[in-house]
């Protein structure tokens, strides 16, 4: 039974679990409220919600302002706002109206107490009948930087109201100021541990798996080939949203096979047995998916399983030439697709905007709390894909110490560019890179290391003249 689905599962799998070499992103856990009842939602929001700028320094000035976003008509007439920083970091020199009530001209009234860093603002349109219905800014604040650390910009004791005096009840979103180096220990690890744990698992169920695929290896031209296809695949998804309900079928067809496989053939081919572990999966995507259970544990659980799963998977395909050829030229795709097409990014959103796990999703340590909730670092399954990949050749290439070494020169690279991520807010960053850029070193100088050896005598032939 197995073996006449090996077309299929080498297919599905091959595609869709190397399709979204997702990037990282640094994003909030807590994401504003999405309007899906079609009733009016009111938002009263700081933007940026967070400034992370470590070039920010003492006497430099930058500027916030408090939005107002609603779906639906909300006949917004007035405001009060308090807002409130540690004036040990910031100090506010400006308070000036946003764009939004601009064409009723009222007159803003603020007050700024600079000693405790409290800021208060109000505004009323007097004629009659005239309200705002349009979203925009409410005030506009200019900072200017004190000192080193972070500080949340709090809103408190908001008030906005129609024509009728009535409290409009928005829900609040607080803002967020950091300038100090950042650095995390928890994807880092995590990234350790799956990559140490497919180094490994694979001598002992490469055997296994070899049977199921025949022997059979990627040629350079599969490797060229696979990551064209990945390109062209991806720039579908984005351009044809559409096509989001079948990339959810062929995903959860492709993770079920793929359990199904671990399963049987970790049982001895007990389909019965192998049948269990994807229709849990099923069912709790179905009716989980939509749940904070789903979104924050389940996810990330079985996440991390297909990241190994995958990797022991497909490793087996390739040798050390095709991943050399596949590493550079997925680099340098994710590069152009990240950086400077952006459609990576976009086409990681559809994927999540399913809930699918095709992401792994965890909180900074040290922990960071902005207005919207704990920071979370997102990596794509790819990711862990790729660092496995090549920790498990190098392997194969130069032995156990030296794909060790590759591993902890991997983590180590993947660490620093976080840092630098986290403390000047890039946002999305090619993952690859930041994994080979942490490879390479122990694999070149292995390679320069084993060139240099001096050959035994006799192994050279002897040429007579």
């Amino acid at each position: 039974m197995l073996k006449s689905k090996k077309l299929a599962v080498l297919t599905a799998i091959a595609v869709f679990a190397t399709l979204f070499m997702t990037v990282l992103v640094v994003k909030p856990a807590f994401a504003a409220d999405q309007n899906a009842s079609g009733t009016t939602v009111i938002e009263l929001v700081v933007r940026p919600l967070t400034i992370f700028n470590y070039s920010a320094v003492q006497g430099q000035n930058f500027i916030v302002s408090i939005n107002v976003t609603a779906l639906g008509t909300i006949n917004l007439q007035g405001f009060n706002i308090s807002l409130s920083y540690n004036p040990a970091i910031l100090n506010c020199t400006d308070v000036t109206e946003g764009d939004l009530f601009q064409a009723g001209a009222p007159q803003l009234n603020s007050t700024v107490d600079y000693s405790r860093g409290f800021i208060f603002a109000s505004a009323n349109i007097t004629s009659a009948g005239n309200t705002v219905d349009n979203n925009g800014s409410l005030v506009m604040l200019t900072f200017q930087v004190k000192g080193t650390g972070e500080t949340s910009l709090h809103l408190y004791d908001t008030f906005l109201y129609d024509s009728a005096g009535a409290d409009l009840h928005p829900e609040v979103y607080d803002g967020y100021f950091n300038n100090k180096i950042n650095f995390d220990i928890t994807m880092p690890l995590t990234l350790f541990a799956v990559t140490l744990a497919s180094l490994l698992l694979n001598p002992k169920l490469e055997n296994k798996l070899k049977d199921v695929l025949e022997e059979r290896e990627f040629r350079v031209r599969d490797a060229i080939l696979l990551v064209g296809m990945m390109a062209v695949m991806i720039t579908i998804i984005v351009v044809v949203r559409e096509l989001s309900t079948i990339l959810m079928v062929l995903f959860l067809f492709s993770y079920s096979l793929l359990l199904f496989t671990f399963g049987y053939m970790l049982s001895k081919n007990r389909w019965y047995v192998g049948i269990v572990a994807p229709a849990i999966f099923i069912l709790l995507y179905v009716f989980l998916r939509d749940t904070s259970a789903w979104t924050y544990y389940l996810s990330n659980i079985y996440g991390l399983v297909f990241a190994v799963m995958i990797t022991l998977y497909l490793a087996g395909l390739f040798n050390w030439k095709t991943t050399a050829v596949f590493g550079v030229l997925l680099t340098g795709m994710d590069i152009v697709l990240v950086l400077v097409t952006k459609t990576m990014v976009q086409a990681a959103s559809v994927a999540v905007s399913l809930n699918l796990p095709v992401l792994v999703s965890l909180p900074l340590i040290p922990v960071i709390t902005t207005g919207t909730g704990i920071l979370l670092l997102s990596l794509g399954l790819g990711d862990f894909f790729f660092a496995g990949l090549l920790a498990i050749q190098t392997f194969k290439k130069y032995g156990r110490n030296v794909a060790l070494l590759s591993v902890v020169g991997m983590t180590i690279s993947f660490a620093l560019f976080e840092a630098y991520l986290l403390t000047y807010r890039i946002g999305a960053f090619p993952g690859t890179l930041m994994i080979i850029c942490g490879w390479m070193p122990v694999a070149i100088a292995q390679t320069l290391k084993n060139w240099r050896k001096p050959r035994p005598i006799g192994s050279e032939k002897m040429v007579s003249s």
